[in-house]
């Protein structure tokens, strides 16, 4: 069973968090036999290995969904590990952090920095207060942790994507702060998108006559309420291994509706913050060159004309006032998450739960686990 520090002892407290922080796997003196992992951000600016002890496997992961997280990430949670006590990166070729490739983000009243790749915006992590190496699971090739550590889930009211618990604590607690209803200068509703350092901020409206006449923009439209957008749970190991964490929700929209208007090829400046990164031949996705959030994902399969593009925007940055799936803007597509069988081969364990918990969720809200297309 999952439990909270909220009303525990403080020794009880204490003991929990130090085995979040995995201070019980640290290495003990003298020989021991040492397991390498292998990291690196997507676009391979940055690579590292760390040596972990191998008595100290699996260490205890978390789940973070703080709104620290989601808004400099653009996911429902961080998917992290904090690495034991005096274990370091050990970079490439030998050298200390490239620092000329790293972008550093300092969350107002935070000690800590967070860094992520100037390149391609992979969240690499950070220090922590303790000293300690707190960092995205996503980022490394092989799975050497357990989920244990559920981190200020109060912070999602309507539970996000945290439908069943991985494990024995979930750390202190946070209340969500509900974000403010907006409307347009004709009174009609929109929904914020933006990021943390809120160096990218747009809004979307809700679906247009215009977008339903569309031939092809309307398949873009939710199914069952043409007052909504598409969403859906994306669990490929590309758009993990930027964001930081195992899964990414999106919410399918039209390119012409976004106000500002998001450039054609998301190449023209100035949108904010926004920088770009080719992730293959057929994507390019947008994040915030400040604090390093996933923000957009333009795909050529979804680009008829340029007139009909439809962008991927990433649910982490929604501020809609009812929670962080924005229930009243979007239909989930929960019967099935896209690249699960993908994601099975990185991390089974978390995969098949989520997946299973989604649907669940799908089922109680709609009467069934809808699936629908979404390219």
């Amino acid at each position: 069973m999952s439990q909270s520090v909220t009303g525990m002892t403080e020794s009880t407290a204490a003991a929990l968090l130090s085995k979040a922080f995995n201070h019980d796997k640290a290495a003990s003196s003298g020989p021991h036999e040492t397991k390498k992992v292998a990291a690196h951000c997507h676009c391979g600016a940055v690579q590292f290995t760390v040596g972990l002890p191998a008595a100290s496997l699996p260490l205890r992961g978390f789940i973070c969904h703080c709104s620290i997280c989601r808004y400099t990430q653009g996911t429902y949670a961080r998917t992290g590990v904090v690495l034991p006590p005096a274990i370091e990166p050990d970079w490439a070729d030998g050298g200390s952090m490239p620092s000329e490739k790293v972008a550093s983000y300092k969350v107002p009243g935070y000690p800590t920095a967070r860094l992520f790749c100037s390149s391609c915006g992979t969240t690499i992590g950070g220090h922590g207060e303790n000293g300690q190496w707190s960092m995205p699971v996503t980022l490394f090739d092989e799975k050497f942790w357990e989920f244990r550590v559920h981190a200020f889930p109060k912070s999602v009211p309507d539970g996000g994507k945290r439908r069943r618990p991985f494990g024995i604590a979930r750390t202190i607690e946070t209340p969500f702060v509900a974000a403010q209803p907006e409307r347009a200068t004709d009174g009609t509703e929109r929904l914020r998108a933006e990021c943390h350092c809120g160096g990218v901020s747009f809004t979307i409206p809700r679906p247009s006559q215009a977008i339903i006449d569309d031939a092809y923009l309307r398949d873009y439209v939710s199914p069952s309420d043409p007052t909504k957008w598409k969403a859906l749970l994306d669990l490929c190991r590309d758009c993990g291994r930027l964001s930081g964490a195992n899964v990414v929700p999106w919410m399918l929209v039209p390119r012409v509706v976004i106000e500002p208007p998001v450039p054609s090829d998301l190449q023209e400046q100035p949108y904010g913050t926004l920088k770009t990164y080719k992730s293959s031949a057929l994507s390019t996705r947008g994040f915030c060159g400040v604090c390093g959030a996933t923000v957009l994902l333009a795909h050529k399969h979804r680009e008829p004309t340029a007139a009909q593009a439809v962008l991927n925007v990433a649910m982490g940055l929604l501020r809609a006032p009812e929670g962080v799936k924005a229930e009243r803007w979007a239909t989930w597509r929960a019967g099935k998450p896209a690249w699960a069988e993908d994601a099975k081969g990185f991390d089974e364990e978390f995969t098949v739960s989520l997946v299973e918990g989604h649907r669940r969720w799908g089922v109680e809200r709609y009467g069934e686990a809808p699936e629908f297309d979404v390219i």
